[in-house]
């Protein structure tokens, strides 16, 4: 009876996988390898130890000058023989008006914490990667499980249907619907292999691995936990958001930039000493002071008012990155309640209603009251739902995982056609195709 043929599929589970920790152990070595070895985090680090030393550069005193000079008396050389003839040896130095230096020096120091958090959002970002390229991959393999247990209940079907079309009971048509059905089943492993191959091949290069190299993990997908209020999610946030600390740096290099701007008007000196050579004569010595002569007033208040414009900026930029980052992440925690609530209207509702489908329409079908295309139908929107229902909890990791990244910019993980996909009933093909239930990664 072919109520023995889909008895499998009716007692699969309401997940597509069963639950298991969101974050395994092979995750966590697979980022924290990226973290040792992705080149483009390098590039980041090095960019980083490049900036920290510009603060000593910039803050140490100008180097001091030598000079070497001869006064000759005549024509004719000279020295030893007339007096006005010397052979002058003189050193100077200059030296900024105080605090210069330490302004200069601070705002680098800065400069260099900003690039700092550079490395911490490329850390993230890297880390993020790998985690949305890890549950695609999970996600691709859930799928093709869930393929080739739908491959074997179409040959098992089809092997009744052509036991009934011998002896009478079926037609020739359900014969070849249940090869059609097949038949695209081949389609969609094809997609989710392609799949899972990118997904490896990403991951292999955010690891700076060798593009062959295999993955084997034995984890499967699971929903992830409920995230917190908006308020505890965005204390959290607010601390990790690397956007959100330059901004803070930017402020602070900003006061500084206007306390420097201000002591620009302030003048520079300089110091010199020398030494002058008369052979037989008895020798010269000589001291001197310089100072700079501040005049231009213009250009001391431009560069004034110029600071104190970008200081305002930095102030506003603050504010900015501040609204951005509770933007994103209230999107973000809607976007995955979104999810969680539709992924649990698939697991609690939509799934056992498939089930039960089946199981009237093969009690229908064997009492003749349905054609054998309605038990097809029941069967292929039931596997439909359960790749949704995959891709639905896969989409929750992925969103979790955009939450943890902190990022300004817009996400749009929303399952938007999840709640349609599979459910038209109609095609095995539509609701089984690589496209179905899709979410952005």
């Amino acid at each position: 009876m072919i109520s023995n043929v889909v008895l499998a599929c009716l007692l699969a589970g309401g997940l597509a996988a069963p639950a298991a920790p969101a974050e395994d152990s092979f995750l966590s070595a697979l980022v924290a390898e990226a973290l040792s070895a992705n080149p483009d985090l390098k590039v980041a680090e090095q960019l980083a130890r490049a900036a920290r030393q510009r603060p000593a550069q910039v803050s140490a005193r100008p180097d001091p000058w030598l000079g070497l000079g001869y006064t000759n008396e005549g024509w004719s050389p000279s020295l030893g023989r007339l007096t006005d003839t010397n052979l002058a040896l003189v050193a100077g130095q200059t030296l900024p008006w105080p605090g210069k230096l330490r302004l200069r020096g601070e705002i680098a120091a800065r400069d260099a914490d900003e690039v700092s958090q550079q490395v911490a959002r490329a850390r993230l970002s890297v880390a993020g990667s790998v985690r949305r390229a890890y549950y695609g991959l999970l996600e691709a393999r859930a799928i093709e499980a869930l393929t080739h247990e739908q491959a074997d209940v179409w040959r098992q079907i089809e092997g009744v249907a052509r036991a009934r079309y011998s002896v009478g009971q079926g037609n020739q048509q359900d014969v070849l619907r249940t090869q059609v059905e097949l038949t695209r089943v081949g389609q969609v492993l094809a997609e989710q292999a392609a799949e899972a191959a990118v997904r490896v091949a990403e991951i292999n290069r955010l690891l700076a691995r060798a593009a062959e190299t295999p993955l084997e993990t034995t984890a499967i997908l699971a929903p992830v936990e409920p995230a917190a209020g908006l308020d505890a999610e965005l204390a959290r946030l607010v601390a990790l958001s690397p956007e959100r600390a330059a901004a803070v740096i930017a402020l602070e290099r900003a006061r500084l930039a206007v306390l420097l701007a201000k002591k620009e008007a302030r003048p520079d000196f300089g110091v010199q000493a020398g030494y002058m050579n008369r052979a037989g004569f008895d020798p010269l010595w000589q001291g001197g002071v310089s100072v700079t002569l501040p005049l231009n007033r213009t250009r001391r208040a431009s560069a004034v008012a110029e600071a104190e414009a970008l200081l305002a900026a930095a102030q506003a930029r603050l504010s900015a990155v501040e609204l951005q980052l509770t933007l994103r992440t209230q999107e973000r925690l809607a976007q995955l309640e979104a999810a969680r609530k539709i992924a649990a209207l698939y697991g609690e509702g939509i799934v056992p209603q498939d089930r039960m489908s089946v199981e009237a329409a093969v009690a229908s079908y064997e009492t003749g009251r349905v054609p054998f295309v309605t038990v097809l139908e029941a069967l292929t929107t039931l596997y439909g739902d359960r790749v949704t229902l995959v891709r639905l909890v896969a989409g929750e990791s992925r969103l979790r995982t955009r939450i943890e990244e902190a990022s300004l910019e817009a996400t749009s993980d929303l399952p938007a056609s999840a709640g349609s996909a599979g459910m038209g009933g109609g095609t095995a093909g539509a609701a089984t195709s690589g496209s179905m239930g899709s979410m952005s990664r």
